[in-house]
């Protein structure tokens, strides 16, 4: 924030100071950890930069700011750190910024009004915005964008500039309307851009901007829209400004916050330094002084702004309801293809996992093993117990069979009713036994009781079927062999294993 009068700064002006500690500071922000004290010196070597650049930015000292950075930079810091952490920042600010305006020759009371007002508006900004977590706000949201312009881009400034207006008053100091509006867009264009400037400029995007695939492509668009808008603002006669737009909205779509963020900077660094001198469409507005001109600068620059706030949060609106959709079809697939019951696999995955594993069986050559388990006596025990015991006896069964040493590649189904099946890839008749002997076993040692049934306890009866898959039959084979084993161990007696070593050929070991 600098003075409202050719008399309240004296200092030289370094116009091109301001766009490149911005640019600067924007890229290093996500790699400063956010605890350390090298953020705490990293943030306040940046605000010191911005600082000096917004009170030399520019060259007429009868000119308010175009654009003070300063403010909306240590927002940005403050929003994603927790509330405990910002007296520190908030101290060390107020040393620099008035210091800084002191250097810049301000008298010590003008420096210390000042980096009052500053301070009361960071502070108004960080605490209606900030959440309590320290959790950084997303302005893809259309509720968080809409609170951040609002309290930060409105409020916070016109509070500050209304502080500094009383204090004014007061002092009975002559007040200049034009400078005092430009001084408040100033404040606002700060928070307006480098608060989301540096926000948006996440490590991992700005990293995913510089990978090979999209290298030339940010390279290309970021490139394009820094040349044309030194065209736009190096020519006077000619109002273009208008041809900005487009390729900011295409560093939007493309390059999505990080590179729209790095767009509309690329633009404010050529306009502001050409429009302070004198240069570009805003200087032949027809304007009785040089204030009209930085004034319309202001509100071009506004109006890209609120240009790529919209288009990002509805970018992001999109994005999100994208990705809850994919979510939500996954989920559903998921559950498609889940029993309800028992959280197994059901019949259809079942179906289509054994057709692919035969197919792939057949093609490399390898066994592929199936076993059909029949909980015995099952209807005996739902008519005695009830279906809601029934059906937690279906998920004990299916948690023993689940947790039975199986591979990776090894698929456990609920068939239908009390069945399951397991689809053992590669696995020969001598392995496929043995697993089904383990299954028996855990079953009985449960010890789950089933008094209507003789044994006293759940027990199971398991089909074993193996072969070697061909391209003459197809994988109802092996269910059909491994349901003639399960037949043949019920007829046997129940609670027991068998094979259909004789109606089918077997695998042998690979």
């Amino acid at each position: 924030m600098k003075a409202l009068s050719p008399a309240a700064h004296d200092g030289p002006g370094s116009p091109s100071s301001s766009p490149h500690p911005a640019r600067a500071q924007a890229g290093l922000l996500a790699w400063a950890h956010p605890d350390s004290y090298f953020r705490f010196s990293f943030v306040m070597l940046l605000y010191l930069v911005a600082s000096w650049g917004g009170n030399s930015l520019t060259r007429t000292p009868a000119v308010a700011d175009i654009i003070w950075p300063a403010n909306g930079l240590l927002l940005a810091f403050l929003l994603p750190i927790a509330r405990r952490h910002w007296a520190s920042y908030l101290a060390a600010s107020i040393v620099i910024n008035t210091g800084v305006h002191v250097v810049c020759g301000f008298s010590p009371s003008r420096a210390v009004l000042y980096t009052a007002a500053n301070t009361i508006e960071v502070v108004i900004a960080a605490l209606l915005v900030s959440s309590r977590d320290g959790s950084k706000p997303d302005l893809t949201k259309m509720r968080t964008l809409l609170r951040f312009v609002f309290c930060a881009v409105l409020l916070a400034p016109c509070a500050s500039t209304g502080f500094v207006e009383m204090v004014l008053a007061v002092w009975t100091y002559p007040r200049h309307p034009e400078l005092l509006a430009n001084w408040l867009v100033g404040d606002v264009m700060g928070m307006a851009l480098m608060t989301p400037l540096c926000l948006a400029l996440d490590r991992s995007e700005f990293l995913a901007l510089l990978a090979p695939r999209k290298r030339w492509e940010t390279i290309g668009i970021l490139g394009a829209i820094l040349l044309l808008s030194i065209a736009v603002f190096t020519q006077t006669g000619l109002p273009i400004d208008f041809l900005i737009i487009p390729p900011v909205l295409v560093a939007v779509f493309r390059l999505r916050g990080t590179g729209a963020a790095l767009a509309i900077l690329l633009v404010a660094a050529p306009a502001v330094y050409m429009t302070e001198r004198a240069h570009g469409a805003f200087m032949i507005s027809g304007a009785s002084t040089d204030h009209h001109g930085f004034f319309i600068l202001q509100l071009f620059l506004c109006v890209n702004l609120v240009i790529v706030y919209a288009v990002n949060a509805a970018l992001g609106a999109r994005d999100r309801i994208h990705q809850e959709m994919t979510a939500a079809f996954h989920e559903a697939d998921a559950m498609a293809a889940q029993d309800y019951a028992t959280g197994l696999a059901n019949r259809l995955r079942f179906d289509r996992q054994l057709e692919r594993e035969w197919q792939n069986a057949a093609r490399q050559h390898n066994s592929l093993a199936l076993l059909m388990v029949d909980i015995d006596q099952f209807k005996l025990y739902n008519d005695h117990y009830g279906h809601l015991a029934g059906d937690e006896c279906l998920r004990r069964i299916a948690a023993i069979m689940a947790g039975a040493s199986l591979r990776s590649t090894d698929m456990v189904a609920r068939y239908g009713g009390e069945e399951f099946a397991v689809i053992l890839p590669r696995a020969t008749r001598e392995g496929a036994m043995a697993l089904a002997e383990r299954i028996r076993q855990s079953v009985a040692d449960a010890q789950l009781r089933h008094l209507p049934y003789t044994p006293g306890i759940v027990t199971v009866s398991i089909g074993v079927a193996s072969m070697r898959p061909d391209n003459a039959k197809d994988e109802t084979a092996l269910i059909q062999c491994a349901d003639r084993a399960l037949y043949a161990a019920k007829r046997a007696g129940r609670n027991r294993v068998e094979s259909s070593e004789e109606e089918c050929p077997s695998a042998q070991d690979d």
